[in-house]
């Protein structure tokens, strides 16, 4: 789909379908308020007469009769300003694109809202490219439900900012990747299958790129990866790419940024078996490789000058006969004891061996993303990702990113008080069954392998598949949860370097 900048006025625009943004509660303004007029005022007497509210993701396309050159206008709702973040301003545009999808427009217009203070064309872009997904059926003879739309252009933007939409555009198509990668199925996505995406991306961009088998995984010592996948007939990998970006610059302080990504590419939760209901969904499981995987893509074909290495955990998690049991003792990659009480607590075991990884190959700041605990769904629901770190000014830059990506998270507190329901009686840890607290714990145990240095971890386990049918301002299905907001920290790490982030206020 081709994204451009036009100045021509909208209503002289030449396409099918012109998309008028409306807040809810605001009367229309500036080149909207000029459209309504030449229109007769039609648009302010629907949003006057309320058939027409502005809630987020209301879409409602109407006919010009020739009063303008657009054959279609399209009324979309942003919802209350007071509620508009940079999520929600995605998903408006994510839902509007899909509706116009199904009505077969080919070529559209989107205008800019002068309701809303700040700039917004990189949410609008990413918004726009977001609605063009579509899950890869593999159905045969099925004509697809939705056809493509060729050409969209802004208008309102102002101009030469090509290169601003050019930018938003990879951020959208790498996040719809990371979409189409959670959806594969796990017997196409097997961890030997990507590690050859990771050879693919390596190869695009001339990385340098590392995959662990069976054998150096356990020559390295990363045994708690290797328990993981002991149970099924695919063999896990340990995959790592990098990008050389700063070759010396000084502006990148020395800082070498590692995204780490759980893998799992299937997870039956191993001997500690899952409830069969939804099991299917655990395809998704990799939800965080996937994210990380899709970033580093993006971040090395803009050749990001900072260092940024890619590590992926990736295993099938599964009741074989070889399986590890609860109540094993396996020695993590750093020589930590970890006594595993539940085998569906795998996450955390895969992601411990990735930082020290990590960690091995020079890694100064990390991050790692994972749907690593159902209580994550219970703390903060399908609308944002829980998270902890154990810096503050590290966390200070990942929330900008965050903000700036339109991809929400919310830190949750590491109490010293916790840290007793880690211990084990016979190992050094235990990787389950704190008793409370389970997105806390799930970190605080992460924590425990990532030497002192800056780190975050983001729990994307109900951020990245919202399943909740009720919860209609949330996108359903794969979210690609996590992908834009590393893409956006590796860059603000280049720009700004570690030793010169400003401090951000928590509720900016």
């Amino acid at each position: 789909m081709k994204i451009s900048l036009v100045s021509v006025p909208a209503a002289e625009l030449n396409v099918d379908a012109l998309a008028v943004p409306v807040v809810t509660g605001q009367k229309l303004a500036g080149a909207a308020l000029e459209l309504d007029r030449a229109m007769g005022g039609v648009l302010s007497e629907m949003i006057v007469n309320a058939e027409f509210r502005g809630r987020i993701h209301e879409v409602l396309p109407m006919p010009a009769q020739g009063k303008i050159a657009p054959r279609r206008v399209i009324l979309f709702g942003l919802g209350a300003h007071h509620d508009l973040d940079g999520q929600r301003l995605r998903s408006a545009h994510h839902e509007l694109v899909r509706a116009s999808r199904t009505w077969g427009y080919k070529r559209m217009a989107v205008m800019r809202s002068d309701a809303l203070g700040e700039d917004t064309l990189k949410a609008v872009v990413e918004g726009c490219v977001l609605g063009t997904f579509e899950r890869r059926s593999r159905q045969t003879g099925q004509a697809p439900e939705r056809r493509e739309i060729d050409e969209i252009v802004l208008a309102g933007f102002g101009g030469s900012r090509e290169a601003e939409v050019l930018a938003a555009q990879e951020n959208g198509e790498a996040t719809n990747r990371a979409r189409e990668w959670q959806n594969a199925p796990a017997n196409e996505l097997t961890p030997d299958a990507f590690a050859q995406e990771a050879n693919r991306i390596a190869q695009r961009h001339n990385l340098e790129i590392e995959i662990l088998g069976p054998g150096e995984l356990k020559s390295g010592g990363y045994n708690l990866l290797l328990g993981v996948g002991t149970g099924s007939a695919k063999p896990p990998r340990m995959i790592r790419l990098r990008h050389h970006g700063n070759h010396g610059l000084a502006q990148a302080n020395g800082a070498v940024l590692a995204l780490i990504g759980k893998g799992i590419t299937f997870d039956s939760g191993g001997i500690s078996l899952k409830q069969p209901e939804n099991m299917s969904r655990m395809k998704g499981d990799m939800s965080g490789a996937a994210a990380v995987l899709s970033a580093i893509d993006v971040i090395a074909s803009r050749n990001v000058p900072l260092d940024v290495m890619a590590v992926i955990a990736t295993a099938e998690n599964m009741p074989g006969p070889s399986a590890q049991r609860p109540g094993d003792v396996l020695v993590s990659a750093d020589g930590k004891t970890v006594e595993i009480v539940n085998t569906d607590a795998e996450g955390r075991l895969v992601l411990a061996d990735a930082l020290t990884h990590a960690l091995r190959n020079g890694a100064t700041h990390m991050i790692d993303l994972a749907t690593l605990t159902g209580a994550a769904t219970v703390a903060i629901g399908h609308a944002a990702s829980a998270a902890i770190s154990n810096d503050d000014e590290f966390w200070a830059v990942v929330e900008r990113a965050s903000r700036e990506a339109g991809d929400r998270v919310w830190r949750l507190p590491i109490y010293a008080d916790y840290r007793i329901l880690l211990r084990s009686q016979i190992a050094d840890l235990r990787n389950s069954e704190y008793g409370e607290a389970g997105t806390i714990m799930g970190g605080m145990f992460i924590a425990e392998f990532a030497g002192g240095k800056p780190w975050a971890h983001i729990d994307i386990a109900a951020s990245a598949w919202n399943t909740n049918l009720e919860l209609t301002t949330v996108l359903h299905g794969p979210s690609g949860a996590g992908t834009r907001l590393c893409i956006e920290l590796a860059e603000l790490m280049a720009r700004g370097g570690t030793d010169s982030w400003p401090p951000t206020p928590r509720n900016a």
